[in-house]
């Protein structure tokens, strides 16, 4: 039986969805409660029904996590092209299609993150392992294709990128929270 190479192309996009609707599960439970604590969710069933709300608090959220996946999703592509450019001799894409398979652990990650929607904490931890998992995987897959400065390359150019974007969202957070602090008081 031939194997068709194009079998796991729908796997980034379920493990987004999945992700997706795990946070936001999460999330929106949350912010329901939030706003019943500060008397706003009361005033809203006035307006809506109760499954109008929840629904449409969860779609906003979901849409909002799904986009912020998507971009991940791009930017990591991004970096995995440039690293490849930077580090490896594969000028046809050979190295590319042999790392496809490890999508499989995000979409595993992702139904674990539905079943995990209880603990935002837990789904963010189930989150970076399929990241990690599936780095190594493809570190693994297609390390024989590489020089032993070439993968300690890929690893130092993608350590350093995501620390860096990390650290950078944080302290963008940070700088807001602030921001909103200052002007609540």
């Amino acid at each position: 039986m031939k194997k068709n190479v194009y079998m796991t192309g729908y796997l980034p996009l379920f493990s987004i969805i999945l992700f997706s609707s795990g946070f936001a599960i999460n999330l929106e439970r949350l912010l329901i409660e939030k706003l019943t604590y500060f008397g706003v969710y009361q005033g809203m069933r006035e307006l809506f029904a109760d499954h109008v709300i929840h629904l449409s608090v969860g779609f906003c959220l979901f849409l909002l996590f799904f986009m912020g996946f998507a971009a991940l999703k791009l930017v990591s592509d991004t970096l995995m092209h440039l690293s490849m450019f930077f580090f490896s001799k594969d000028t046809e894409g050979v190295l590319l299609r042999q790392g496809t398979s490890g999508g499989w652990f995000f979409f595993s990650g992702g139904m674990l993150a539905i079943v995990l929607n209880h603990s935002i904490i837990m789904m963010v931890i189930v989150f970076l392992a399929s990241s990690f998992i599936y780095f190594f995987y493809w570190l693994l897959k297609v390390g024989s294709s590489f020089s032993t400065s070439g993968i300690m390359g890929m690893v130092f150019l993608h350590l350093f990128f995501w620390t860096g974007f990390g650290l950078l969202v944080v302290y963008t957070v940070l700088r807001l929270y602030n921001a909103f602090v200052v002007t609540i008081t």
